[in-house]
């Protein structure tokens, strides 16, 4: 299966993370191209928060998790906005050319190679042409800033206690160069990069040409 299924964090997840994470979950959802009408699916939505950034926005939302214990916590945070699904990501349970917007929130650093690759196959094939991947997730860089250094001293401390092969994965993530390297093989473009986090966390929306 891809991802992690947070089976026993569901219940803490926001009370220890909101608060870090909704800046940059406000940002990526300015950055999102938000037009009435369309179908949007989050891989990986865990409790949900970055869908509730999609509300009251004349869109149809959809939620894919593994951990029933997360979409338990979505459904109340989406109070049934949401279709939300207990599913693989390499498996989307929908036909192709579906939605209008994917969105993945710091959920590819958490596979390795072969099965990143898969869940991005994955969401083009459900994309429609001239849809687009918002996805945040670490950003490589080559020079940190002092400040830089210890955000990533901090990020990879919770990596290594999320567990060996997550830990694994992330690392190898990044030392594959991250988000960009992905663009070519699957016929998408990046339209957009903006870089927080002290150089740490990338926000990346994509076009499918």
């Amino acid at each position: 299966m891809a991802g992690v299924a947070f089976l026993d964090t569901a219940k803490w997840y926001d009370p220890l993370f909101t608060n870090v994470l909704s800046d940059l979950r406000n940002l990526a959802a300015r950055v999102a191209p938000f037009r009435e009408g369309m179908k949007i699916l989050d891989i990986g939505c865990g409790t949900g928060k970055q869908l509730t950034s999609c509300q009251n926005r004349g869109s149809e939302l959809f939620g894919i998790d593994l951990s029933l214990q997360m979409l338990r916590v979505a459904k109340f945070n989406l109070n049934g906005s949401a279709g939300l699904i207990n599913g693989d990501a390499l498996h989307l349970p929908f036909p192709g050319l579906t939605f209008d917007l994917i969105m993945a929130s710091l959920f590819l650093h958490q596979l390795n190679a072969q099965l990143c690759s898969f869940v991005v196959a994955e969401a083009v094939r459900v994309l429609k042409p001239g849809g687009q991947l918002l996805l945040i997730d670490f950003h490589r860089t080559e020079d940190r800033s002092i400040k830089g250094n210890l955000t990533y001293f901090a990020i990879s401390i919770l990596e290594f206690f999320a567990g060996r092969e997550h830990y694994n994965n992330s690392r190898q993530f990044l030392s594959q160069g991250g988000i960009p390297t992905l663009t070519d093989k699957w016929g998408l473009s990046l339209q957009k990069t903006i870089v927080l986090s002290n150089g740490n966390i990338g926000i990346y929306l994509l076009n499918l040409s």
